[in-house]
């Protein structure tokens, strides 16, 4: 069963991508592929594409190779790491609320899918509309702290984040609890998504 370890731990660990130490940069990257989180991705992209030292851009691709192991980035590997252009730094905070709240609402159609009792069929085609949100949500991060969002945009990290280990749960065959309690703590984060923006808007 994979293990994910959030927190101010891992946030610590991404500001050390960015220490004048490359030895403590090369072991964040490491430490941050071994707890498989997948927030830490965008975070070393970075230190992959563009660390001064070699031995950091390894230990960032291997962490990456490491994460995006896991469903749904195993399909995204190629293209993070032959980057294409990132987006100009002022749309980035409009580009990342449009792809959050994209990622919520295929979370939302998931739901409803499951719930109205449909066909395996569209359920299926609901998880997979989830995997391609949660990569495309990725993709626009950009390398910001989580301590650089709005109230929104960090309800909807922790939003997607349970959305992103509930995918991970449903891959996981004859783990009915977990994935009882992944889809539980999505729904209430998503919850806390739309009560904070209710508030903000």
């Amino acid at each position: 069963m994979t293990v994910y370890a959030f927190g101010p731990q891992n946030e610590d660990l991404v500001h050390s991508l960015r220490d004048s130490d490359p030895l403590l940069r090369a072991g964040a990257a490491t430490r941050l592929g071994a707890r498989r989180d997948y927030f830490a991705l965008p975070h070393l992209l970075v230190a992959a594409r563009s660390d001064a030292d070699g031995a950091v851009r390894e230990a960032a691709r291997v962490a990456i190779m490491a994460i995006r192991a896991l469903p749904p980035l195993d399909e995204v590997a190629d293209r993070v790491m032959t980057a294409q252009p990132r987006t100009a730094p002022e749309s980035v905070q409009e580009t990342r609320a449009e792809a959050s709240a994209g990622t919520i609402d295929t979370f939302r159609a998931y739901v409803s899918a499951k719930h109205a009792g449909e066909d395996l069929g569209s359920v299926v085609s609901a998880i997979d509309g989830m995997h391609v949100a949660v990569i495309g949500y990725l993709e626009v991060w950009d390398h910001d702290s989580l301590t650089d969002l709005d109230e929104v945009g960090f309800a909807a990290t922790r939003a997607i984040r349970a959305i992103a280990v509930h995918i991970n749960a449903l891959s996981l065959h004859g783990h009915g609890a977990i994935k009882f309690l992944s889809y539980k703590a999505a729904r209430e984060r998503v919850a806390e998504y739309d009560a904070a923006r209710d508030r903000c808007f």
